[in-house]
């Protein structure tokens, strides 16, 4: 136990090693008294806006995630799954890929709805977010695709070339594998772990299919776009409330909101330095100042991470008291 305990500590200051490395590279040839000049012209209600929007998403995706429970014949109210939602980005900006675990745990106490049944819908989402992502990428490849791909290069975020010699052997050792699995399914069938984990996949397998019982897909499917809109729109209001930034319209937007998709995919705490890298090299590759790039940045992180913040400690109150009850 203690070995995995630290094994959880040492990976935990890796990837936040990782993250400030991130921020050191972003910020050691940004001129401080510029970046402070570009930081101190935001406008301070468009920003509320700004995060408002973002808030939405929060919104959006808990009333998405009680249609999907509805079709398991579980019935949250939109509060309660909203506040595990707002408290999932919370304890995201601690411990990233924790939040998801912890909204399941945090409906399972106050509906008592199984964990593995939640966690399948989570998956779930993550599937479909990840649909949209591609659809966003898509959009963002038809209207910005030089900035796309000198953006990508210049981040280290594309693809390493994959010859065809390390598809066949990955194809050979996973049919190695699976011929292993197959002799041996007698043994390690009757094992007392593997049910255990054979009943929790058939539990995350039956959340994956609460797509196909949702009474309305189209809503569904219109609340998972309508997150990502909101998610471009944070972009576009963000352009237009730093100063310098104002003549960049919905095609930029798309492309900027990649680079901070990507940030946030990045196991760093709440995207630290992975952010600010990413999205203040996408505004440098369209030709502006990096100081403004990590200005925007810098902005739309720390406003971010504030309303994660106080939307998350409200909903840990809010499921607090729901548990109580």
């Amino acid at each position: 136990m203690m070995g995995l305990n630290s094994k959880k500590v040492l990976q935990y200051v890796l990837f936040l090693g990782i993250g400030f490395a991130l921020l050191y590279l972003t910020f050691k040839n940004v001129n401080p008294t510029e970046l402070w000049a570009n930081i101190q012209s935001v406008d301070a209600m468009g920003l509320l806006v700004a995060l408002g929007i973002g808030f939405v998403a929060i919104i959006i995706r808990g009333i998405r995630w009680v249609q999907l429970l509805r079709s398991l014949g579980y019935h949250v109210t939109p509060l309660r799954a909203i506040s595990a939602v707002a408290f999932s980005y919370l304890i995201n900006l601690v411990t990233p890929r924790v939040g998801e675990v912890a909204r399941c745990t945090a409906l399972n106490k106050t509906d008592q709805i199984p964990i593995d049944k939640l966690f399948g819908t989570v998956v779930l989402e993550r599937v479909v977010d990840t649909l949209m992502f591609g659809l966003v990428v898509l959009i963002t490849f038809v209207t910005q695709a030089p900035d796309l791909l000198l953006f990508l290069e210049e981040s280290g975020a594309s693809l390493p070339e994959l010859n065809a010699g390390f598809f066949i052997i990955a194809g050979i050792l996973l049919f190695l594998f699976g011929v292993v699995l197959f002799l041996t399914k007698s043994t390690w069938l009757n094992w007392q772990f593997t049910k255990k984990i054979l009943g929790f996949i058939s539990g995350i397998i039956e959340g994956l299919k609460s797509i196909q019982k949702v009474d309305n897909k189209a809503l569904f499917w219109t609340y998972s776009f309508a997150i990502w809109v909101c998610y471009v729109g944070t972009i576009v209001v963000g352009f237009n409330i730093v100063e310098g930034l104002s003549d960049l319209g919905i095609g930029q937007a798309f492309y900027v909101s990649v680079a901070a998709a990507l940030g946030f995919v990045v196991p760093v705490p709440g995207g630290l330095g992975a952010y600010h890298y990413l999205v203040s090299k996408a505004l440098v590759v369209l030709g502006y100042t990096a100081e403004l790039g990590t200005a925007f940045a810098t902005i739309i992180h720390s406003g971010q991470s504030l309303m994660f913040v106080i939307t998350g400690a409200v909903g840990m109150v809010i499921l607090y008291f729901a548990q109580k009850k």
